[in-house]
């Protein structure tokens, strides 16, 4: 609403014209968009009002510098002057404007009406221009404006308009005329957000992702490169449009993502196809694959899907498998998306995709955000000393007192494992390169034993397991009796693994215990077969 008023106006000792002025925020407007649309009204630079607004004896109380995609926090003072000039009262200004009293800002002086700008992604939350038709028919101007936006009001059903966020910029108005998949998308969300108290953290998580998806070079997809090419890039580079538009084409499969993983029964279908056993692979996990690759419409992610070891996909069937009878806690830990998997803020993309001389290459301006350097190199050293050790046995399967060269490898290498489900996907890959064991969801000491039989069976050819194991050595043969006795119980990988060397459930059905050959008689045989017994007992927890 707008008014005007015959008595003049004088804030902070500068006379502004044209009388007073009633101007309103928008419903999640940024304070520094309300101010600019406040300054125009008056026929006055964001400069010029800023000054009424922060000066202190004609000089600036201000910290930081106004940019296009930046937010102003205000103090108190700040805030009363702001509230005089545009004849809005304090109360409303705070519900309409999300950062009105959200921090107390800096100043250069002790006393006074003071702002701080603040533009980076920790301090600003996501938002997008305000749709114009609906900006004209709420003020009863054409200007613009920008408003803070949850992922579903960044569509404008009513004008059929994607709000985008580009970095540097006041943001970019999307014709959707040609995307009626990202329209039905989102009323299909609010209906989501309304029915389910998981929809916003399903939805997160279905947004780290899709957008993993987005970066793979898979030669099926064709869907994605339309969508992206029915927008118009408006002068951006491939790259950078790749980054911006990401958002709005992976839309209607976030959505459809999320309406499913929000859903209790796909979850316990997730839980009964774990049979009790923590996935390896999503490959360990059909009942998943196919739901995912049918509410995306790619029959394909079937197959695409189930090599996966780690990412933010993996990360969540793992949790969902290990909350099942667990604490509150664990549930969610189901729907905190890892640091690693999350998607970088736009500006850290752009900037990480950002092409330098003819080379190509990529080059970043700072760190990447959140990122430890100490981290890295920490993780650098040891995977040095594990391949070091891959070259010396072959494998990643290390006791964990495990010490090479006073590098403690092996505790290294279990508090990686700990929370393997939540790295980075380029470690996950490195460890994977040296072995593609080394993440096993049972125990190392079995898969120590497995490695022994493997190596026997590729120098003897595939144990005899009707004939009690013959020609192996006594433990290695009890230890093979023993994953026959148990091998309905075993992980779906332990079966696959034990398969390679001969040891198929047919074969598991028609073994005998393994006895030594002697010349000591029954005696000999009963203490060869008390001693399989005994180790049978106290391996039973090694196998699962």
């Amino acid at each position: 609403m707008s008014g005007e008023s015959q008595t003049p106006a004088a804030v902070g000792g500068l006379a502004l014209p044209s009388g007073v002025l009633r101007v309103g925020p928008l419903q999640g407007e940024m304070t520094q968009s309300f101010l600019t649309r406040l300054a125009a009204r008056y026929g006055m630079a964001f400069r010029d009002l800023l000054a009424a607004v922060v000066d202190v004896d004609g000089l600036p109380n201000a910290m930081g510098r106004a940019q296009l995609d930046s937010e102003i926090y205000l103090n108190q003072e700040a805030r009363d002057r702001v509230a005089q000039l545009c004849r809005v009262p304090q109360d409303r200004l705070l519900r309409a404007l999300p950062a009105w009293a959200q921090e107390e800002p800096r100043r250069r002086f002790a006393t006074g009406p003071a702002a701080q700008f603040h533009h980076t992604a920790e301090k600003v939350r996501c938002w997008g221009p305000a749709c114009p038709e609906c900006t004209a028919r709420r003020t009863g101007r054409r200007e613009t404006a920008r408003l803070y936006l949850e992922p579903q009001e960044r569509v404008c059903l009513s004008h059929r308009r994607w709000l985008m966020h580009i970095p540097g910029t006041a943001g970019r108005v999307m014709d959707l005329a040609e995307c009626g998949q990202v329209l039905d998308a989102q009323r299909r969300h609010v209906r989501l957000l309304r029915r389910s108290a998981l929809a916003s953290d399903a939805f997160e998580v279905a947004r780290a992702v899709t957008s993993s998806w987005w970066w793979q070079t898979w030669p099926q997809e064709h869907m994605w490169s339309a969508r992206l090419r029915s927008q118009d890039s408006a002068g951006l580079d491939q790259d950078a449009w790749r980054v911006v538009a990401r958002e709005l084409v992976i839309y209607p499969e976030t959505v459809a993502l999320a309406t499913l993983l929000a859903s209790d029964g796909f979850r316990h279908r997730v839980v009964a196809d774990a049979q009790g056993h923590l996935p390896f692979r999503l490959a360990d996990l059909p009942s998943l694959l196919t739901a995912v690759a049918g509410c995306v419409r790619r029959p394909w992610y079937v197959e695409q899907l189930a090599r996966e070891t780690s990412g933010p996909l993996f990360a969540w069937a793992y949790q969902c498998v290990r909350a099942q009878g667990g604490t509150r806690a664990a549930e969610q830990a189901m729907w905190a998306v890892a640091p690693a998997h999350r998607q970088l803020p736009l500006v850290d993309e752009l900037a990480a995709r950002a092409r330098v001389g003819s080379g190509g290459r990529s080059a970043e301006g700072k760190r990447r955000r959140g990122h430890s350097r100490q981290a890295d190199e920490a993780f650098a050293a040891g995977l040095v000393h594990a391949s070091r050790y891959v070259r010396e046995h072959g494998n990643l399967a290390v006791p964990q007192d495990t010490v090479i060269d006073s590098y403690r490898l092996g505790e290294w290498l279990s508090n990686v494992q700990t929370r393997a489900w939540a790295i980075a996907p380029d470690r996950a890959q490195a460890l994977a390169v040296l072995d593609p064991w080394w993440n096993i969801p049972w125990s190392v000491q079995w898969q120590r034993s497995y490695y022994r039989a493997r190596d026997h069976a590729a120098v003897a050819g595939p144990p005899n397991a009707a004939a009690g194991f013959p020609g192996t050595q006594i433990l290695n043969g009890e230890w093979l009796y023993l994953q026959c006795t148990h091998y309905s119980t075993l992980h779906p990988e332990q079966q696959r693994l034990l398969a390679d060397i001969g040891i198929t459930a047919e074969a598991a059905r028609t073994a005998l215990l393994r006895f030594p050959r002697c010349s000591g008689g029954a005696d000999q045989l009963v203490r060869a077969g008390w001693r399989g017994f005994r180790f049978a007992r106290s391996a039973v927890a090694c196998s699962a």
